[in-house]
């Protein structure tokens, strides 16, 4: 099956009609199987996606269990909100090419889907250009359904959210679902059943008038609480995909809020107050290098005449000291001569030529120094011990210096952040929705939760009434008429479930193999020789190494598990026996960049003959576009014009220069 031409009327954010090329071009000789859609999250990816899975499986695309009226009420909502409001009576449709080929006869098909505001809606397929009239709006959906069984649809058209469950899964019961579909074992599981009905009713005829009155309750309070514990479990499978919107809302408000400084936001206050006491040690601190300057300080300034100043001092003092000795040496000069000349027996004037000679001597080595400043005792130490403060005074300054300039320094650093910081009132409103959006996936959560809880419970008690209908026929099985149609019915059964068991061991052995291949060939760690086993009964898949010991999945990364969700898709496709286009929106979100080009190498260029991927800009940016760009058969980029809320396509991608898009 091959996509040739989407068109799509008034659909979601696609205001009138959009016609999109989706059949691969060729290259020479080579066909590029990948056809890329790029816009950004909200542009209409998505509506891409949905369109094609509404169109192909209709009611089933919205749910397994739906009523009329709740599919109605879905399809008014997806009519484009400017049609809306421009006309009284919009309409809104979805049409898709495609060729088939079937027991080697090639066809093209035409099938449109088309709704009006009410939600009724009108189905019609043309085969090879003749329109099939002759066929009602089920039996072409019964057509499309053979074409894509129910369950197949969901390994071949899937987003990243799908990707993310199948990869969170750890109980297998997506696995089993879809092997049970591919398989048909859903079709034995209802034979199963409807032979149990066919008993019960084979049975009935010969029960007595109070044990049919007994069994008619029964099964009535059975069928309610069986159908309220669906309706519980569709209740909460509704809830899911709310719950998954909600966190998307979640992160896109965190996401503006780092954006718009709220990491910053969050320290503003205590950055606020240390500023603040900043300030008050910057003025300290100034303070206190002011008054050192306004002391001693200034002396310091000048070290070397200082220094030259209080040498001339040191001098002038022993100067000083050396008149005042030979003042008074002046005064008792005679006396000593006397006493000197009458001890040693010489006579008196010799000796005070002697010692006069020897103060001329001194006072001629004094001769060459001057006393200029003759200060004080007194005030010479208090020069001294000035100088002695000017010294301590430098030094404290340069240590005041110092700790100011760190002070202005992380002062400076702290502005820097307040200014980065929105004010409060400006992000008042963001953290107000991230609260309310809290409160709401709390709230969903408990739903979720108490929707389970209640399918559980209503499951508890159809069984429960089950166990007592089942005493109640047993009880007849043994009347003659019976004997027989139990049984058969027995050996049926019997026979199904072995044709079953067996059926499934076979299957699961062939996907075993091809899971294993398909791990290996995306896994960033492919050189490891790694197999799988998967268990016939959970259809939980375990990773085996070489030496047969199980790989924890637990331990995997996010970006592994997604990995480990594509080769089990890859794996379910192959085993399908299905030749479909493959339609993967938003594919690379928690991937890291080694896993994305494993994917954009080994996994779209070859997922099949046709690849229709939705991304972002973010996911296959420049480097990875660069990589897959000689297996893109052509591009489109998802424009949305935010003045009227409405998307269009032009064909190029994000990075192509503007001259090359032409409006789609």
């Amino acid at each position: 099956m091959i996509f040739k031409r989407l068109t799509l009327n008034n659909f979601r954010v696609f205001d009138g009609e959009h016609n999109i090329e989706l059949a691969p071009r060729k290259d020479g000789v080579f066909t590029k199987p990948i056809v890329l859609f790029g816009g950004l999250n909200g542009a209409g990816k998505t509506s891409i996606l949905t369109a094609i899975r509404l169109l192909l499986m209709g009611k089933r695309a919205v749910g397994s269990i739906i009523s009329a009226k709740e599919y109605s009420e879905y399809l008014a909502t997806q009519i484009n909100n400017k049609a809306k409001a421009e006309n009284d009576s919009p309409i809104a449709s979805i049409c898709l090419e495609f060729t088939h080929t079937h027991k080697g006869k090639h066809n093209t098909f035409v099938v449109d889907r088309l709704w009006d505001i009410s939600g009724k809606e009108t189905l019609s397929l043309k085969l090879n250009d003749e329109g099939l009239d002759v066929l009602s709006g089920e039996q072409v959906q019964a057509v499309l359904s053979e074409m894509i069984p129910p369950g197949i649809s969901d390994l071949f058209f899937f987003d990243g959210e799908k990707i993310a469950e199948l990869a969170e899964d750890d109980t297998g019961a997506y696995l089993k679902e879809a092997v049970q579909k591919l398989l048909g074992l859903d079709v034995v599981n209802r034979l199963t059943d409807d032979l149990d009905i066919y008993l019960k009713q084979a049975t009935k005829d010969t029960i007595d008038k109070k044990s049919l009155a007994q069994i008619t309750v029964l099964e009535k309070e059975k069928a309610e609480h069986y159908k309220a514990a669906q309706q519980a479990q569709e209740s909460a499978e509704q809830i899911r995909p709310r719950l998954a919107e909600l966190r998307k809302s979640v992160q896109a408000i965190e996401a503006q809020l780092q954006e718009r400084g709220g990491a910053w936001a969050k320290t503003k206050n205590q950055e606020k107050a240390r500023a603040n006491q900043l300030v008050k040690e910057e003025h300290q601190l100034s303070g206190a290098i002011l008054q050192e300057l306004d002391g001693a300080f200034p002396i310091a300034l000048a070290p070397t005449a200082i220094s030259n100043l209080i040498s001339q001092l040191e001098l002038e003092r022993q100067l000083k000291k050396q008149q005042a000795f030979a003042q008074e040496f002046d005064a008792i000069s005679g006396e000593l001569s006397k006493t000197l000349a009458n001890k040693f027996g010489a006579k008196p004037g010799d000796i005070s030529g002697l010692l006069g000679e020897f103060i001329l001597t001194r006072h001629k080595a004094e001769a060459d120094n001057e006393i200029l400043l003759d200060i004080s005792d007194s005030d010479f130490y208090r020069l001294k011990a000035t100088v002695d403060s000017a010294t301590y005074a430098k030094d404290n300054v340069s240590s005041l210096l110092n700790s100011l300039n760190k002070v202005q320094t992380e002062l400076a650093s702290l502005s820097i952040n307040i200014e980065r910081a929105p004010d409060e009132q400006e992000l008042a409103k963001m953290y107000e929705n991230l609260r309310d959006f809290d409160k709401k996936i709390q709230t969903a959560r408990e739903d979720y939760k108490s929707q389970l809880l209640l399918a559980k419970d209503n499951m508890a008690k159809a069984l429960e009434f089950a166990k007592r209908l089942e005493k109640l026929f047993n009880q007849q099985k043994n009347e003659a008429t019976v004997v027989k149609a139990v049984t058969r019915v027995n050996a049926a059964q019997s026979a199904l479930s072995d044709f079953s068991t067996r059926l499934t061991h076979l299957r699961v052995a062939q996907l075993e193999e091809l899971f294993a291949t398909s791990y290996r060939r995306l896994a960033r760690k492919g050189g490891l020789k790694l197999g799988a086993r998967i268990d016939a009964k959970t259809f939980d898949v375990s990773l085996i190494d070489k030496d047969g010991i199980e790989i924890n999945r637990k331990s995997l990364s996010a970006g592994e598990k997604q990995i480990f969700a594509f080769a089990i898709l890859e794996a379910l496709g192959k085993l399908s026996g299905k030749v479909l286009p493959v339609v993967v929106d938003t594919p690379l979100g928690r991937l890291d960049s080694k896993h994305r080009d494993k994917l954009i190498t080994h996994y779209f260029p070859e997922a099949g003959e046709q690849v229709i991927l939705l991304s972002t800009d973010t996911e296959v940016d420049k480097e990875f576009y660069t990589l897959l760009s000689d297996k893109v058969s052509h591009s489109y980029e998802i424009d949305f014009d935010e003045k009227a809320r409405c998307s269009r396509l032009n064909e190029g991608y994000f990075w192509q220069e503007e001259n090359h898009k032409e409006a789609v």
